[in-house]
């Protein structure tokens, strides 16, 4: 399953306002990407209308600049268009551009 933490605990661990990928465990949320065996409140998690288009970990390019890969890092929700966008890593590098999912091609 997939949602938005809203735990404003677990803002030092970089999961507020992060989507995740959880599953649903003696009813705890445990969080299984983007930290694994994290556990939250369910009522921490506000689920997704429907699975990022992008994952964790997976390479893409950027649609305008097909010659560059980067990596997903950080998967957001963003509140006024209701919908996910991705920070990525390009040679270890974070790009401050914030991507929407028609900003990016899989660069598999």
């Amino acid at each position: 399953m997939w949602g938005r933490c809203v735990d404003i605990k677990a803002w030092e661990d970089g999961l507020f306002q992060a989507v995740v990928s959880y599953k649903i465990d003696n009813g705890k949320a445990r969080v299984i990407l983007p930290k694994a065996d994290y556990e939250l409140d369910i009522k921490e998690i506000m689920e997704l209308p429907a699975p990022p288009r992008f994952a964790y970990g997976e390479q893409v390019s950027p649609r305008n600049h097909p010659d560059i890969t980067g990596v997903i890092t950080e998967i957001r929700w963003h509140s006024n268009r209701n919908c996910c966008f991705y920070t990525i890593r390009v040679n270890g590098k974070k790009k401050s551009k914030r991507y929407f999912d028609d900003d990016l091609i899989s660069a598999v």
